[in-house]
């Protein structure tokens, strides 16, 4: 539920904006997409990993260590970033002098949403989602009200500060209401080495898309359109996609995983997410106006990505959790190096192409992998699992 909320309240708020400002401030979600990855990486190393490693190690000083350098590598970041926005902003092939101020409050945006997911992993693993729900809730409704109330009735900087600023004292309440005394316990090696699958990925990915994105951008109005309005509409189903390999997991590290039970619930969640899709496709077409033919290829392999996604997630938290093995981190690193290597392909559709390579090739070597595992044959559905 906090990543359908985190993912689906900032993109209602970037077509808002795009709406009560002017209609190109919607593309910020598209040129900031980029970073998102990079934000996940360091939830990936300091809060799904140290969960995951206290609970092996029996150590509870670690969650919270990892908490308070985790955000400190997160403010870190984002200053650089913000200091060099204009830079940025060029290497995605657009125009600094339309974009700054509203990438710049996105940069910092999504580093607070970062210290509060890092803060939801602590919470996840001990049984609280309600109390993440809330607090996830209460971030991005707040969010979304003063930055489009504020832009409603005063000047664009203005409305930005104030927001920020509360932005930020939300995200220290809720740091302080969850930090706990501990003694210094980073154990940063296997923090990695619990979500390394997730660090590939993740890295792999900010390098796609900020190639990619950047390469189709420069093929003008009618891909950054396109491309805008598709990463709009589908790109809180990724994230609420994201709870099936949490839960996965979570299943794996507890052993409980039950490949039909999961498997139900998360095409259920499929469904669910595809209908969104098409709703938020017909409703907004209307006003944006992408290039159809542009739109209906990209979203096409979205939605067979999507459709395979869970199936995929189940083999892969498997690799991850029980079966860590070095050659499986070396195939997804090659997997995730070809996907990169598409976004330097001279077409707009650069990104999208190796995003189906890559999908292609994540299900055909996990279902060789995993071929022989007993929790992966259907009519063992109903026993623990045992290994291979």
């Amino acid at each position: 539920m906090d990543l359908l909320l985190v993912s689906v309240l900032p993109i209602a708020m970037w077509l808002v904006l795009g709406i009560i400002v002017r209609p190109e401030i919607a593309n910020v979600f598209s040129l900031t997409y980029p970073l998102q990855f990079v934000f996940n990486i360091f939830i990936a190393i300091f809060g799904v990993g140290p969960n995951i490693t206290a609970r092996k190690l029996k150590d509870k000083n670690i969650v919270s260590t990892n908490l308070m350098v985790g955000m400190f590598v997160v403010v870190m970041f984002v200053a650089t970033v913000c200091l060099n926005v204009d830079w940025y902003i060029e290497l995605m092939s657009l125009e600094p002098e339309i974009y700054r101020d509203f990438c710049t409050y996105a940069i910092i945006w999504i580093g607070l949403v970062c210290i509060i997911s890092i803060i939801s992993q602590k919470l996840y693993y001990v049984g609280k989602n309600k109390a993440s729900n809330i607090m996830n809730l209460i971030l991005s409704l707040s969010n979304f009200i003063l930055i489009v109330g504020l832009n409603l009735i005063m000047e664009t900087r203005s409305a930005i500060n104030l927001t920020l600023v509360v932005d930020v004292l939300i995200v220290l309440f809720f740091l302080l209401r969850n930090f706990e005394k501990h003694k210094f316990s980073l154990k940063l090696f296997q923090n990695i080495k619990n979500t390394s699958f997730t660090l590939i990925e993740r890295s792999c990915n900010s390098l796609t898309y900020g190639v990619g994105f950047a390469n189709s951008f420069s093929y003008g109005k009618a891909f950054i359109d396109a491309i805008n309005f598709e990463t709009l509409t589908t790109d809180a189903q990724w994230d609420a996609l994201e709870a099936v390999d949490v839960v996965a997991k979570i299943d794996f590290t507890e052993n409980k995983f039950r490949l039909r039970k999961t498997l139900k619930n998360a095409y259920k969640l499929v469904a669910i997410l595809l209908g969104t899709v098409a709703i938020m496709n017909v409703g907004l077409y209307w006003y944006y106006r992408p290039e159809l033919w542009i739109l209906l290829i990209i979203l096409g392999i979205q939605v067979i990505d999507m459709l395979m996604t869970p199936i995929i997630v189940c083999y892969w938290s498997y690799m991850q959790i029980i079966d860590n093995k070095p050659k499986h981190n070396v195939m997804l690193f090659g997997i995730r190096t070809i996907r990169a290597v598409c976004s330097f392909i001279p077409t707009g559709f650069c990104t999208y192409i190796g995003q189906l390579l890559s999908m292609l090739a994540r299900y055909i070597y996990a279902k060789v992998e995993c071929r022989n595992v007993k929790v992966f044959q259907l009519n063992r559905f109903s026993k623990r699992l045992r290994g291979r």
